[in-house]
């Protein structure tokens, strides 16, 4: 069946996929808030707020909304990202009414209990030491202080233990009625769904408020860049700007040249660093995208002494690209990469409601998988060759390394 978008009589947005061969149903409750829309004071407010949505409502205890989800084989998440919040779902479809009643209770009834708050600080405070402790996800968070400086779309999402230190009730409560409660909402559903049947429950929430607006675009920060970490192995990043708007075909494009470039085990550098040469054990390539901004970046992490050659093949790999060294094999071999995943997620509610929400906050029509598949089918080289010599625009370019200087200082100088 087709996909379906409407706007409730509360200004909620409803995007719903009935997938009759489903036996399950997922559900999605997205709030187009995130790390980003905080300012300093207030900073991993959102990822706290994500936190407590667990833990009490007026009528039900942590255990009780545990399970709701546990005891009929189903289970309940959230995550918060720079751009938004979800509060997701995946459920037997004949326990989708159960489970949206305890979700709406969630995001409209939640107390926060203090000393339940108290001890999700702790929680959460654990949370973002562990991350620190971790070399990959230390080096991300330094990754955006380098392509972002200074703004508000480069702080640590979970905020940094200072940070929740300073948090208190009162404001994390007005935060979560103002965003969460009373805030613009999106609900996402995949599966075995009649489309009607949730829409009592969700009109019972209270009138929506219009989406925040982002006060100011990110500017880009063209830099070379080495921080200084306590770590064994370097974590090396290549990024580049995507020039905006982020449009549909653009999107497919830069999927496409990532499948080619870094994303799978075939790819260029994959092959050149690893397989042929052995110079790191980890490397790939991924695109970001936001509501304004976007960009494209190749990672490796590696021994300190492979540091200064990973940079410069990385660069010659990306260099031999732009200069027309990409093959029609190459390009079939990428779209069928990415039709095979298309069809693969088909599979599973939980990516096609995912599906749903991403499409529609990246302002890209609600097509059904099979057409996405056409259109990255019907891409040509031109197009994408077109497309690679506008992002790979090595005045635009940020190299940053995360680790320890090993001989590749002149890298930086150049």
């Amino acid at each position: 069946m087709a996909i379906q978008k409407r706007t409730l009589n509360n200004d909620i947005i409803l995007i719903t996929e009935p997938i009759a061969s489903a036996k399950t149903v997922a559900i999605g409750f997205w709030f187009p808030v995130g790390s980003r829309f905080e300012s300093d004071g207030c900073r991993g407010v959102t990822h706290f707020v994500e936190h407590m949505l667990f833990k009490r409502t007026s009528k039900m205890s942590a255990f009780d909304i545990a399970c709701t989800f546990d005891r009929v084989g189903g289970y309940i998440n959230a995550f918060t990202e720079r751009d938004l919040m979800c509060l997701h779902a995946t459920v037997p479809a004949e326990h989708i009414r159960q489970a949206v009643s305890v979700m709406c209770e969630m995001v409209s009834d939640s107390v926060f209990n203090e000393d339940e708050l108290e001890k999700e600080r702790i929680v959460i405070e654990s949370e973002i030491i562990t991350s620190q402790d971790d070399p990959e996800e230390a080096a991300f968070d330094e990754l955006y202080s380098v392509l972002f400086p200074e703004q508000d779309i480069s702080e640590p999402i979970a905020g940094t233990v200072s940070d929740v230190e300073r948090l208190t009730r009162d404001g994390i409560f007005s935060w979560y009625k103002e965003n969460v409660a009373f805030g613009a909402l999106t609900v996402s559903i995949a599966g075995n769904i009649e489309p009607d049947e949730v829409v009592p429950m969700l009109e019972k929430l209270e009138k929506r408020k219009p989406p925040k607006e982002i006060l100011k675009k990110p500017e880009w920060n063209a830099a070379k860049k080495l921080v200084k970490a306590p770590f064994h192995q370097n974590q090396i990043f290549v990024a580049f700007p995507v020039k905006m708007p982020l449009t549909e075909k653009k999107s497919d494009c830069l999927t496409v040249l990532n499948a080619v470039i870094g994303d799978t085990m075939s790819s260029r550098l994959f092959q050149h660093l690893r397989e042929k040469n052995g110079y790191c054990y980890s490397v790939y390539s991924f695109v970001t995208a936001f509501a304004d901004c976007a960009f494209w970046c190749a990672y490796s992490s590696v021994a300190k002494k492979n540091t200064a050659v990973v940079l410069k093949e990385l660069e010659n790999e990306l260099k031999k690209l732009c200069s027309g060294d990409i093959s029609e094999m190459e390009i079939v071999a990428a779209k069928e990469h990415i039709v095979g995943e298309e069809i693969i997620s088909s599979e599973d509610v939980e990516a096609r409601m995912k599906r749903l929400a991403r499409l529609y906050f990246s302002k890209f029509p609600l097509n059904v998988y099979t057409e996405s598949i056409e259109n990255i089918r019907a891409l040509t080289k031109e197009e994408l060759s077109a497309e690679l010599l506008e992002l790979l625009d090595f005045s635009k370019e940020t190299a940053v390394v995360y680790g320890g200087s090993y001989g590749f200082k002149s890298f930086f100088k150049s």
